[in-house]
């Protein structure tokens, strides 16, 4: 193994120095490097047994690949000393944390960020699919997010495969699709997918979406019962149609708290992917339709004004109760974008390209075109165009609109039409 204060050789020809030791696991360790231009990277290196000639040209398949984008750890350089090799990958900044630190509750995080964590990871794997690749190995240990954004990172990326290389890991247990567990197919993009929907129930709903009453009356958790409940009689929880696998109330606390919270697009989606897509891979979601239930949630998302929890608003009803101090709280403004959209104008809402022209993608990596804004001076709210090009409002009662320019606000006054340029849209109350 490699030594703090070693010098590397690398594939580039850019010398690293090591550094002190960040973590180790059953494949090596990662270690601090630094280049000769003072860049701090990180280090993998591989103990003996995986020091082989096909997982080095696997590495550098993906070097010269590069990136799918930013959200990737991705392998940028193969280092290497005395015939064995590691490779460079960016350095995790210290505010990203381990999804499951999230998940035992051990760092905080609210409603809209876990969605936006959901559609980060979605978008993410919809570039690395995009590249004809596939990650083999997803689980809740790949995943790092800043908790105070929703960003994420995904780690442990020497696993991706392709089309052109073999799977060097068939997956994780408990998110490997069922036809891996039957032992009926290798890792793809539709195994893939499976593997993501169950890492996305697992950050919003904190639950499993195969572990419920089956599971529960499993005494001994051996490797057939493994094989039963997540490959040859997969049930989903809230399966529609099949109730044998409820979650217990008191063991499988978070599920049944979260399924109802939820919007039914999230509801829907879920349902989707673990009933009909656990015979079918290709009935399952499309990274489209992913895109589309997020962003629908993303928007429902209000603030309760008595505790501050987060909740999310239901059409079905104009006032509600909040799910945390069980207090009733009036839904704040919408705005309803071509009678066919409505968000609600909460104070951390954003409205994205998506929203404002008629094209049918939802592209979650948009950069936002406006967002509700609090007045520099007096207590009320606005949204505001961060867009480039002005809106036109029309005040209720009035028949003349007046441009609201880039970097400008609209007042939230209910009845006020705006127009989008390609859309319009109606304030609400």
């Amino acid at each position: 193994m490699i030594k703090a204060g070693e010098r590397l050789d690398s594939e580039s020809g850019t010398p690293i120095t090591v550094g002190d030791v960040l973590g180790a696991g059953g494949q090596g360790e990662v270690r601090e490097g630094r280049t000769p231009d003072g860049r701090v990277v990180a280090i993998k290196w591989y103990l003996p047994p995986f020091q082989t000639d096909e997982l080095r040209r696997n590495i550098t398949y993906l070097v010269n690949e590069h990136a799918p984008s930013a959200k990737f750890l991705w392998p940028e350089d193969i280092v290497f000393k005395d015939g064995e090799f590691g490779y460079v990958m960016p350095l995790r900044p210290p505010d990203y944390v381990g999804l499951t630190r999230v998940l035992g509750r051990k760092v905080p995080m609210r409603f809209r960020q876990l969605v936006q964590a959901a559609g980060h990871t979605v978008s993410a794997f919809k570039a690395l699919q995009a590249k004809g690749l596939f990650y083999c190995d997803i689980s809740d240990g790949n995943l790092f997010v800043e908790p105070r954004t929703g960003d994420i990172l995904i780690c442990d990326n020497d696993n991706v495969g392709s089309s052109r290389t073999a799977p060097r890991v068939l997956g994780t247990p408990r998110f490997m699709a069922p036809e891996i567990v039957r032992n009926e197919k290798k890792p793809s993009a539709l195994t893939d997918s499976f593997s993501m929907a169950v890492l996305l129930f697992l950050l919003l709903m904190n639950d499993h979406p195969l572990q419920g009453e089956a599971e529960s009356r499993i005494h001994v958790f051996d490797a057939a019962a493994m094989r039963r409940i997540y490959g040859t009689q997969p049930v989903f929880i809230f399966d529609p149609h099949d109730a044998s696998n409820r979650p217990i109330p008191g063991v499988h606390v978070n599920a049944r708290i979260f399924w109802d919270l939820y919007p039914q697009a999230v509801r829907d989606i879920f349902t989707k992917v673990f009933t009909a897509g656990l015979a079918d891979p290709a009935r399952r979601p499309t990274f489209g339709e992913w895109e589309a239930a997020i962003s629908a949630t993303l928007d429902a998302i209000f603030a309760c004004p008595h505790c501050k929890r987060e909740n999310f608003y239901c059409a079905t009803r104009r006032a509600a109760t909040c799910w945390g101090c069980r207090k009733p709280m009036q839904v704040p403004m919408k705005l309803v974008i071509d009678g066919r959209r409505t968000v609600v104008l909460d104070r951390d809402t954003k409205l994205y390209a998506h929203h404002v022209n008629r094209r049918g993608d939802v592209v979650l990596t948009d950069p936002p075109l406006a967002e509700v804004a609090k007045h520099p001076e007096q207590d009320r709210y606005g949204l505001k165009n961060l867009s480039t090009l002005p809106w036109f409002v029309t005040p209720p009662g009035s028949q003349v609109a007046t441009p609201v320019a880039p970097g400008r606000s609209v007042a939230l006054v209910p009845g006020s039409q705006i127009e989008f340029n390609a859309v319009s849209a109606v304030i609400e109350q």
